[in-house]
């Protein structure tokens, strides 16, 4: 995921689209029992300002764990805007640094991605979860405990 800025300065364009996608590490995760399904999809513009490189887009993947409710598996799809800027030389806190004229989309990504994961998984909203006592899916009806 890295974009040569150098390479749309020479061709006198100042904005680029991209798309690419990435496979990050699997100690990205920290929700436990959550994987990442295939690839994480990102795409945007990345624009120059003098020194700076503004880049806008979104980032899409999906999730599968168990429901913190009934246990089930669960899917959950995550479509993520962001907005980040690099930099050569730090000059806000939330600024991301390059050089060389490449810029790494993915320690931004990687950002992005942990902040846009949910800290519990559920199967529906509604979920009904298990019964305390006999421990049925209470979404597939109710059970005969009193």
């Amino acid at each position: 995921m890295v974009i040569d800025v150098r390479k749309l300065k020479f061709s006198g364009k100042t904005e680029t689209d991209f798309q690419f996608d990435y496979i990050p590490s699997e100690d990205l995760l920290t929700l436990p029992g959550a994987n990442l399904v295939g690839a994480v999809k990102v795409n945007g513009t990345l624009e120059l300002h003098g020194s700076d490189v503004y880049v806008d887009g979104t980032i899409s993947c999906t999730i599968v764990g168990e429901c913190a409710r009934c246990l089930r598996e669960s899917r959950v799809d995550i479509s993520e805007e962001f907005s980040v800027i690099y930099a050569t030389e730090r000059q806000d806190e939330d600024d991301y640094l390059y050089q060389g004229g490449l810029v790494d989309l993915k320690l931004a990504v990687d950002d992005l991605i942990i902040i846009s994961l949910p800290t519990i998984i559920y199967c529906k909203a509604d979920c009904k979860g298990l019964c305390p006592i006999c421990g049925k899916n209470l979404n597939d009806g109710d059970c005969d405990c009193k």
